[in-house]
């Protein structure tokens, strides 16, 4: 299994082969669960909620057309679950990303300043529409080019440049105490 394509998987799967259902899952779990903590910021409701989209994804994969890449169908499903458990659970986050702490902190001394400006980043982005926050958090924590987030969100590439660039003025603004 692990030779043949997504497509080729997501038909196996839909027929039934529980083996190519499998390899999707340990080619895309990492990818999900990514993509999920980045939204909820809790790691324990991030496995839940990966969990869940792959389960939604097993259940939808007859339904799977191909019309964009799987890993691209997986994020909408994912990206759309996490949204929704941080509405209805009011999940907010209370932990820095780990990734903003390791590239600030220089040492015992600036951990303390180092964890203040983490969390009000983390608080700028949160308070992003997201319709500039999407576009952001794959530019910045997934390093995505722009192309890729133009077919992930399925935009058009100057609109995804165009909200990178507010998202960036905007917490220019909201930061500028930090400058």
């Amino acid at each position: 299994m692990r030779n043949h394509d997504d497509f080729e998987l997501v038909a196996a799967a839909a027929a039934g082969e529980l083996e190519a259902f499998g390899e999707l899952v340990r080619r895309h779990q990492d990818f999900v669960y990514g993509a999920v903590l980045r939204v909820v910021r809790n790691p324990t409701l991030a496995e839940d909620i990966s969990q869940d989209c792959f389960l939604r994804a097993y259940r939808a994969l007859p339904d799977f057309r191909g019309d964009s890449q799987v890993r691209s169908w997986l994020y909408r499903i994912a990206h759309n679950l996490a949204l929704n458990a941080v509405t209805r659970r009011r999940e907010y986050p209370t932990e820095t990303m780990p990734e903003t702490v390791a590239s600030l902190e220089a040492g015992p001394e600036g951990s303390a300043e180092a964890s203040d400006l983490a969390r009000a980043m983390g608080e700028a982005i949160d308070q992003l529409p997201d319709d500039l926050k999407q576009p952001l958090v794959l530019r910045e924590y997934e390093h995505l080019s722009y192309e890729d987030i133009a077919g992930r969100l399925d935009l058009p590439l100057n609109t995804v440049r165009t909200r990178i660039f507010r998202a960036r003025r905007a917490l220019q603004i909201h930061m500028k105490d930090w400058q």
